[in-house]
């Protein structure tokens, strides 16, 4: 499993997980926004940082 935390100002968060069952992007309330069927971790974190995200955390 890989998790990453990205925040973006003062409360805006989003947390990109990515287990074997695929990749989930989850806001500050832990909704799913996103959801894909296989490891898209590498590139949906690519498009919010592109986007202007920072990240808080990241890590297995």
């Amino acid at each position: 499993m890989r998790e990453t935390v990205l925040m973006k100002g003062e409360m805006a968060t989003r947390v990109i997980v990515t287990t074997e069952a695929g990749t989930e992007v989850l806001d500050e309330e832990d909704e799913v926004l996103e959801s894909y069927p296989d490891d898209q971790h590498a590139t949906v974190l690519a498009r919010f940082l592109g986007q202007g995200w920072e990240v808080e955390e990241d890590g297995p």
